[in-house]
């Protein structure tokens, strides 16, 4: 609770009229962008300034003030920045919004206080975020727009925070003022590290106690399907507070990694019973791997995690403190980290070398190793070693197969610790077989083109995690919703029924998905023909790719396989009508696509079968360079599986 003597002192600050900045003559008389020729809108500049404050004993507040001046350019800009969205997160409060519209002769027009409203913004597998929501008046092309507003963030300082230089506009001026914490028992100072820029030294601003940088003429960041995590791409600047020290990589994750041993060892020694547990699991098991297999779905399946959304409050509210692995199996519960000492511990018991490791997260920016922050390294595996190489294992995360690690982790230099000093191993990578989705359709085509029959998804792997993960918060009612929503989206006339799934809350099962289907005009009467795409589950599919020209590099989650079979039984009094075969392709060994059609001895029914991979030994990024070839191949594919076969009534004329 923040104390009442800092209430007080809150209560007693006077509130502060807006202050706007003059504007210049020429700004109001631009008429072409200055930054990108194209550009619908730019802003003038981007103003943020940041203090951290004590407010009185041992709390602590940021506030960010922003301010922003848009030039409107055309009537695309207008639509897009006229009205302003700005999100609140939990323990933020938005304060103090003003904003006003000037015409290019100099009237203003005020946004009026009443035209500021709080709304729901976006909802997200059930979470809401509000937020501050309001539009610009009278805004016209050759206007320019401003608003300002402050966020404060309770209990919270400039710990690690991320200051962006470019936005989804052109920016004339990026500047940010920072106000550190200064105080005498502190012993550190605030220290900044830029990536994809190089901005100028932040310059001290008089007595003010801030520091200000800026950049100028940021071009727009805008994103691409398919493409790289944005922080790996756009210029940002990660502002925290550390000693004043120079630091050598290599020597800091040596040291690092030491001091993770020595804290993380205590924490995995196995007690009597964790030994006991440990050698009945394993008992009669004689592979390495299915010995740790074994290990990791026990501690999967039998101990309750209470970090998964899965746990109940009251569950959570039960649960004692883990102060040992040994606490944590007598409890058959504990959080995350509990799980992952635990299964550590159990590894050790059974003869392996198990370590706690510091991994990455690719899906953020791409970590290295020339870095030496912990910021990027803040998640924990648990590394072990099987033979001569470290195998690394996540027990306490959700809807993972053994061996699997999530897929932002794969791939990717993780810190092993080491009583003598840290070192890197890569983390494994799960080939695309292990991560399918697998499809069956047994359907019937009658003379009018419509078809019906059954339908089975089943999922493994990667693909297998991110089906459960949409799904797991659901109703059965959503679910089913959902499904049918996908499938009309493709095929409009589609009718579901009978529609189950399962093993959404298993961990090592495949997702299962079942349902029946009708879809009337699937194929094409044309007079004594029918026109039939077989690829049911690729039928209106667009295309991967759209645009001629590219950016930014190519990236993928992860491998994946797609392995199809689809049986139609043809109608009564209807046959092939000399079909040609589709075309196969190695797709220069990042994958392979294969195809092929046949027809039942009694030509009454035609097997489909379709694989297609992609991503193997970790091609998962490809340069802008090679995108023309990326978007042939993916074409190529598209094409493929729009092949059609033709069909005519048994007896006619070939």
């Amino acid at each position: 609770m923040r104390p009442l003597s800092a209430l007080l002192l809150l209560s007693c600050l006077p509130i502060a009229a807006t202050e706007w900045r003059p504007v210049d003559p020429a700004e109001l008389a631009a008429k072409t962008p200055r930054v990108d020729p194209a550009a619908e809108a730019e802003a003038i500049f981007w103003d943020i300034r940041i203090e951290d404050r004590v407010l009185g004993g041992q709390d602590v507040s940021l506030a960010l003030n922003h301010y922003i001046r848009i030039k409107i350019f055309k009537e695309l800009g207008k639509e897009k920045y006229a009205t302003v969205e700005i999100p609140q997160y939990s323990r933020q409060t938005i304060q103090d919004v003003a904003g006003r519209t000037i015409k290019p002769d100099g009237t203003i027009i005020p946004l009026k206080k009443d035209a500021i409203f709080d709304r729901e913004l976006v909802k997200i597998k059930g979470a809401k975020l509000h937020g501050k929501t309001f539009t610009l008046p009278n805004v016209e092309v050759g206007d320019i727009i401003e608003y300002q507003y402050k966020e404060v963030r309770d209990n919270e300082i400039v710990s690690y925070m991320r200051l962006y230089f470019q936005r989804d506009l052109p920016i004339w001026n990026v500047t940010y003022h920072l106000k550190p914490l200064n105080l005498p028992y502190l012993p550190f100072a605030m220290r900044s590290m830029a990536f994809q820029c190089q901005h100028p030294p932040f310059q001290k601003e008089g007595s003010t106690g801030f520091f200000s940088t800026t950049m100028t003429n940021m071009p727009a960041f805008h994103e691409e399907p398919y493409m790289p995590p944005e922080d790996q791409l756009r210029a940002w600047v990660l502002i925290y507070y550390e000693e004043d020290k120079k630091l050598d990589a290599e020597k800091y994750w040596k040291d690092v990694g030491k001091h993770d041993y020595a804290t993380m060892k205590p924490l995995t020694s196995a007690d009597g019973l964790v030994k006991r547990t440990a050698a009945e699991l394993v008992s009669g098991i004689d592979k390495p791997e299915d010995k740790l297999a074994a290990l990791d779905s026990f501690c999967r399946n039998k101990i309750k995690n209470l970090s998964s959304s899965r746990a109940t409050a009251a569950e959570r509210k039960a649960a004692k403190e883990n102060h040992s692995p040994g606490d944590t199996l007598k409890q058959k519960a504990g959080w995350g980290n509990d799980i992952d000492l635990l299964f550590t511990a159990m590894a050790n018991a059974a003869g392996f070398e198990a370590r706690m490791a510091r991994v990455p997260n690719r899906g953020d920016t791409f970590f290295s190793p020339k870095t030496p922050t912990t910021y990027f390294l803040s998640a924990f595996s648990v590394a072990v070693k099987v033979g001569d190489q470290w195998m690394f294992f996540d027990p306490s995360t959700s809807y993972l197969e053994h061996g699997m690690i999530r897929w932002q982790e794969e791939g990717q230099p993780a810190l092993i610790s080491d009583p003598k000093e840290g070192f890197f191993a890569k983390t494994q990578f799960l080939e695309p077989e292990r991560s399918v989705r697998k499809r069956r359709a047994n359907l019937k085509l009658k003379d009018d083109g419509s078809i019906e029959g059954s339908v089975e998804y089943s999922y493994t792997g990667h693909v297998s995690r991110s089906e459960k993960l949409d799904v797991e918060d659901q109703t059965a009612a959503q679910r089913e919703e959902d499904w049918k929503k996908s499938l009309q989206g493709r095929l409009s006339t589609a009718e579901m029924s009978d529609f189950e799934i399962a093993n959404v809350d298993d961990h090592e099962k495949p997702m299962v998905v079942k349902y029946k289907v009708a879809v009337s005009g699937y194929a094409t009467r044309t007079g004594k023909r029918i026109l039939l795409q077989p690829a049911f589950f690729q039928h209106n599919v667009g295309p991967r790719f759209t645009a001629t020209d590219r950016k930014w590099p190519v990236y993928f989650d992860y491998g994946w396989a797609e392995d199809d079979e689809v049986t139609i039984e043809l109608p009564a009094g209807w046959e092939l009508d000399l079909p040609t075969a589709p075309q196969s392709s190695t797709l220069g060994g990042v994958g392979a696509y294969s195809v092929n059609v046949r027809k039942t001895l009694d030509g009454k029914t035609v097997i489909y079968k379709r694989n297609f991979d992609w991503g193997r030994h970790m091609n998962i990024l490809i340069p802008a360079s090679e995108y023309s070839h990326i978007n042939q191949v993916f074409d190529f594919v598209q094409e493929q599986d729009g092949y059609t076969i033709a069909l005519r009534a048994a007896g006619d004329a070939k």
